[in-house]
């Protein structure tokens, strides 16, 4: 593949090329209109504010069109995704545990790890300590052999059941309610995702205070839309490309298939790269995290917002460091984040999905609650 001023790049390199300059873009949008989840919570508890909450579920609307749509045209399918958001094992207890201890956990390190990047490219500096928490506790969980297991899934597997066992290949609301009615499951996707996509539209426009401030829908309607591309991006044509050359390479790359943004285990990977500094080792999840976090300070620069933010105690560094852990462990258990299971995840209709999110969005709210600090820190962005 030749491309202008770089000239000839291979398949995978030009998949992270396009991912990398495309989350540079992500960065930017989520930090100038200050697309955070657990500030819509915040937002609505602190004030009774729904406008950020309002640009989140936005997302998720736009997320889940854009995927209904993408696969009913055949331009890649969610089937196989990475994380395998649509397995037939549904892990309803990971789904319960890890979501909300991903909630609360991100209310201690004020964000999830999306926030968090953002905040750094901003000149946050307390975000290092988070993400160190996260990315430490996502190589135990992913890296150091039989933790996971021992400690986690051999509770979660016995109580998870087998829907492939009742005839349901896919834990996705088409393949359920599909094959409950006998329509085919294609069809069921269709018509689940328009309707769910247009009702969650459809409570979002009615939100005074999502309409009075247009970073909301702009923020909302382009991280949606990014969400989708990278699921194109991986899945599509160059993707599909990009997996060919790495299964006839003899030395496959790791991280390959179709996904989109999640940010939990690439802050795992970034810290086994640093002890293990191999170029096969980089992921496609991995050049998203980083472009996200050069997107945040390329528009925190241009838009003035960069300012160096230290902490104040000791304590609140072993806030962020017990929140950073606690966000790690919950997205691996979980399989995802506020981005990975709440909208990528959301947009492929996997049940365990809306499951994570919901126990997810209980746990911030039990945090917020939990410490009066938060609210005290707590700002609601300005309407237009």
């Amino acid at each position: 593949m030749v491309l202008p001023i770089l000239g000839e790049i291979g398949e995978i390199e030009a998949l992270f090329l396009a991912i990398f300059l495309v989350s540079i873009f992500f960065g930017a949008v989520a930090r100038k209109t200050d697309f955070c989840p657990l500030g819509g919570i915040a937002d609505v508890v602190h004030s009774g504010n729904t406008g950020r909450l309002s640009m989140y579920f936005f997302a998720i609307a736009i997320a889940i069109l854009g995927v209904t749509v993408s696969e009913a045209l055949e331009v890649f399918s969610a089937d196989g995704t990475r994380p395998p958001y649509r397995m037939s094992q549904f892990r309803w207890p990971a789904y319960l545990v890890g979501g909300a201890f991903f909630g609360i956990g991100m209310t201690l390190c004020r964000g999830c790890g999306m926030k968090n990047i953002l905040n750094l490219g901003g000149g946050n500096l307390k975000a290092i300590v988070a993400i160190l928490g996260m990315g430490g506790a996502a190589v135990l969980m992913l890296y150091v052999e039989g933790f996971f297991n021992d400690y986690f899934l051999s509770w979660v597997l016995p109580a998870s059941p087998n829907l492939d066992d009742y005839g349901l290949a896919h834990q996705d609301l088409g393949t359920i309610i599909g094959s409950f009615l006998g329509i085919e499951v294609s069809t069921m996707r269709i018509i689940i995702g328009l309707l769910l996509s247009l009702a969650i539209m459809s409570l979002v426009f009615r939100s005074k205070d999502f309409m009075a401030r247009r970073d909301n829908w702009v923020g909302g309607f382009i991280i949606g839309a990014l969400i989708v591309s990278a699921y194109i991006l991986s899945g599509g044509p160059l993707g599909e490309l990009a997996n060919e050359a790495s299964d006839f390479s003899d030395m496959p790359q790791n991280g390959m298939g179709t996904q989109s943004y999640t940010f939990i285990r690439p802050m795992g990977d970034l810290l086994y790269i640093a002890s293990n500094p191999e170029w096969y080792v980089l992921t496609f999840g991995l050049v998203a995290f980083l472009g996200v976090g050069a997107g945040s300070v390329l528009i925190s620069i241009a838009i003035g917002r960069f300012k160096i933010v230290w902490f104040d105690s000791i304590g609140e560094a072993l806030r962020y460091a017990v929140g950073g852990v606690m966000v790690g462990i919950g997205g691996i258990l979980g399989m995802g984040c506020t981005l990975g299971q709440g909208i990528a995840g959301t947009s492929t209709l996997s049940l365990g999905s809306f499951v994570d999110l919901i126990a997810l969005m209980l746990g911030a709210y039990i945090g917020i609650r939990m410490q009066k600090q938060f609210m005290r820190d707590h700002e609601v962005p300005i309407a237009d």
